[in-house]
Formats: C-alpha cells, sequence, structure tokens
C-alpha cells in the first residue's frame, strides 16, 4: 500500500465524503450534549421514559411495551414461564416508582431499578453503552435487590448495544435494538397524540440510535466504498489521532509511515481528523469489519448461493432446502424472506455464534413444521409451538476465534461450525423434514 498525504486532500474533497460527512454532523441536541458516549446519560433518558408520571404524556406505553418485549424476545424464552406476564398487557402501571443509581449495602450502583407494585414486580437494568460488566457484578446486584425486596419477584436486565449475554444466566436480554424499535413504533403509532415538543425530543434520540445501530445499506456501501479506494488516508487520519490502537495489525504500515513526519504535520492530520471525526471512525470500523469479508469466502468455499453478507449477522440458507423452501409461504420484511434462516453473530471478544430459527410463517404451516422437527428428535424449548409465537431457534452453538482482526481465522469459526457432526446430523434432519411436508405437497400443484 502506497501513503501519501495527496490522497488525503483527496479524499476530503470527494462527493461521497462529503455527504457522509454532512448525514453524521447533522444537528441533534443529544451529540452537543455527548449522551452517546455515557451510559448515564441514556440511562437519564429511559428512566423519563420508564416513569409513568413524568411529562412525556405517554403513560405507561413504554414500560409496557418494553415488558412485552422481554417475554417475546427469543433470546429469553427460557424464562418466561417464572412470571404471569398475560398481566404485564393490561395491568394498571400508574403506581411505578423509577429509581436511579440504585445502591444498598455498598454493592455498587444498579443504573435503573423500577418499583412495578401491581405485579408484584421490581425490574432493574444493568445498563452496558461501552463499559463491560465486572467480575461478580451482576451476581452482586441480584443479591441485593433480592434480600431489599424479599417480598417481590426480581426481573433482572442486562441492556447492551450489540446483544451481548450476561455472564450471569438469571439475567433476562434486552438491546437497544429493542428500545429504538419501540420508540420508533410509538412515534409512527400516535403522532397526532404526542406533543410537538416531546415528539422533537423522541425523535432526535432515534436519530441518534440510528445512527450507531442501524446499519443502513447505502451508508455501509459508500463507507466500504471510501475504505478501499482510500485506505491510506484514513488509516494515517485515524492511527496518528488514536495512540492507543496503533498496534493493531492493519495500522502498522501507517503507523511507520507517521514515524516519518514532523509534528507539524501530525497537528495538520490531527486538525483533519478532529473537523471529521465521527466520519473517519465510521469509514475505518465499517472498512476493517472483517465478518462479512470472512463470510464471503466461506459461502464461496461451501458454494451457498442464497445469502446475505450483513455486516453483524450474515445469513443464509442451505442450498439443499432451497426446493423445499421455494414452496414455504414466503415472508416480507424478514432476513431472506425465507421462513427458515441460519445466521451467525460474534458474541462478546471471543465467541461466534451460529444460529437456525424457523422465522414467522403461518401457524397452520409453522406448527406441523415444528412437529416434524420434534419427531426427529431437533430440541427446541415447548413455547415455540404455541399459537402467536414468531420465532423459534432449533439450533445454536458457539465457538472460540482465535483472532477477530484475521479473515481467514473468522472463516475457519463459521466452517467449523458448519462442518461440526452436530449440525452435519441437523442440515440433514431438517432437509429430510423439509422434502417430506413440501415435496409431497408440491406433487399436485
Amino acid at each position: 500500500m502506497t501513503y501519501s498525504l495527496d490522497t488525503i486532500l483527496q479524499l476530503e474533497n470527494t462527493p461521497e465524503f462529503n455527504k457522509l460527512d454532512q448525514q453524521f454532523n447533522a444537528f441533534n441536541p443529544f451529540k452537543v450534549l455527548r449522551v452517546a458516549k455515557y451510559e448515564i446519560r441514556h440511562s437519564n433518558v429511559l428512566a423519563w421514559l420508564f416513569d409513568p408520571n413524568e411529562n412525556h404524556r405517554l403513560d405507561s406505553v413504554f414500560l409496557r411495551k418494553v415488558l412485552t418485549n422481554l417475554i417475546t424476545k427469543a433470546d429469553n424464552e427460557n424464562k418466561i414461564d417464572t412470571f404471569d406476564y398475560l398481566s404485564f398487557a393490561h395491568a394498571s402501571l400508574s403506581d411505578v416508582i423509577v429509581h436511579r443509581e440504585w445502591s444498598k449495602n455498598g454493592i455498587g450502583a444498579i443504573d435503573l431499578l423500577i418499583e412495578i407494585p401491581t405485579l408484584n414486580l421490581i425490574l432493574f437494568i444493568e445498563n452496558k453503552v461501552h463499559s463491560t460488566e465486572s467480575a461478580g457484578q451482576l451476581d452482586r446486584y441480584l443479591t441485593s435487590v433480592k434480600e431489599y425486596y424479599p417480598d417481590r419477584n426480581v426481573l433482572p436486565v442486562f441492556l447492551t448495544l450489540s446483544g451481548d449475554a450476561p455472564s450471569h444466566e438469571a439475567y433476562w436480554m434486552l438491546t437497544y435494538e429493542d428500545v429504538l424499535a419501540i420508540i420508533t413504533h410509538e412515534l409512527e403509532l400516535n403522532r397526532a397524540t404526542i406533543a410537538d415538543n416531546i415528539h422533537d425530543f423522541l425523535s432526535y434520540y432515534v436519530a441518534l440510535l440510528e445512527e450507531r445501530l442501524v446499519d443502513d445499506e447505502a451508508t455501509m456501501e459508500t463507507a466500504l466504498q471510501l475504505y478501499q479506494d482510500y485506505t491510506s488516508a484514513i488509516h494515517l487520519l485515524y492511527a496518528n489521532a488514536n495512540p492507543a490502537k496503533q498496534k493493531q495489525i492493519e495500522l502498522r504500515q501507517a503507523v511507520n509511515m507517521l514515524a516519518t513526519f514532523d509534528e507539524a504535520t501530525k497537528h495538520h492530520l490531527r486538525l483533519i481528523y478532529d473537523r471529521k471525526r465521527q466520519t473517519i471512525d465510521y469509514i475505518f470500523k465499517t472498512g476493517g469489519n472483517i465478518i462479512p469479508q470472512a463470510f464471503l469466502e466461506f459461502v464461496r468455499e461451501q458454494n451457498i448461493t442464497t445469502y446475505s453478507a450483513h455486516t453483524r449477522v450474515p445469513h443464509f440458507v442451505m442450498d439443499d432446502w432451497l426446493p423445499s423452501l421455494q414452496h414455504m409461504h414466503r415472508l416480507k420484511r424478514y432476513w431472506l424472506n425465507y421462513g427458515l434462516i441460519i445466521w451467525f453473530e460474534r458474541k462478546g471478544s471471543k465467541r461466534l455464534k451460529l444460529y437456525v430459527e424457523v422465522g414467522p410463517i403461518d401457524y397452520s404451516e409453522r406448527l406441523p413444521l415444528l412437529e416434524a422437527l420434534e419427531a426427529k428428535d431437533i430440541a427446541f424449548l415447548k413455547s415455540g409451538k404455541q399459537e402467536g409465537k414468531k420465532f423459534t431457534r432449533i439450533y445454536t452453538e458457539t465457538v472460540d476465534v482465535s483472532d477477530w482482526t484475521n479473515t481467514t481465522a473468522v472463516k475457519d469459526a463459521m466452517t467449523t461450525l458448519i462442518d461440526a457432526p452436530p449440525f452435519h446430523s441437523f442440515n440433514l434432519t431438517v432437509t429430510d423434514v423439509l422434502r417430506s411436508l413440501y415435496d409431497q405437497s408440491s406433487v399436485g400443484l
């Protein structure tokens, strides 16, 4: 790779870079207040939304929808039987008390604790935007809350940006993507009844979350193209401004080049970076994300033809399933529009996880498929067969990745999960079930 300061000026003058920069630097009061970077400020917004007596005039809508989301979220399926969750939908929640930084017995401060007397429930949330949980933290919090509220049911929640699983099995999972969906739906559904100032406030918060969470395809493609065309410029600007990141393998050449620059040149590079920080960071992060790159190598090696190289959750279906899936009810706005999907997802700092899920096809089709899979000893939660259930995970497995900066290492981890004997057996069983259900039914069509 050739490093030249000219490429930095070329980058700054491309229409694509300036359009992206304009997008990231649109006015948002939450950015001015630097809410995005601090858990405590996100927790303040959430506490305001959770409290039905606050001045947002949304009553208990947000709290009720979060409770419903927790119950219906696939990651929490094995916990729902411990609660009378039907009452979540209709009980009055006007007596709610919301606590910020709740702490007893010197165990540290819990970000949000919500007393819900009507449901005899204590909901508390450990909010992790950037930081990670410390050793024993979740256990201490849960023990402290149960001791202080011995007669209440306790629902502990682990809220994260990326959907990382909590280390403590008692905690329910919630993501900011869930929060974003709830607020967005409320804004769309009740625009006419929400006060203009409240609507504007929540719209700005939605924009902030979308910027951090939503992988807009057009934006990603622009960033990827800019990264490919101006890799050296992005690396120089990023490495110069982030000394703590200079040990990253992809920055090694840029760091060597920076060592030949005088301080005046480095100062000018820093000024450019400071003006365009968020845009450069996004391009670097998007371009340096090797999951889709590894996935593309994986599908080529496996000869998989139906897939999407999503940056966070690349997904696909097995080619042996396709003839049968063509006869299954096709879905809108669900992965590849098939009612059966496989995807990879990074979990924490070391693991890659493989999921297989039956999606929200019609119950008259869903139930026979699940019963046929169950008859072939494919295990899943019993609740997966309930009418109204939309997502049922029928296979999961994880593997450690030796080096998340190495495309080959990530691709090899994907291959390991697919080539493992349990998945091979699972795949044959699913293929047989699909053929028995769909190939026969299609004979007379």
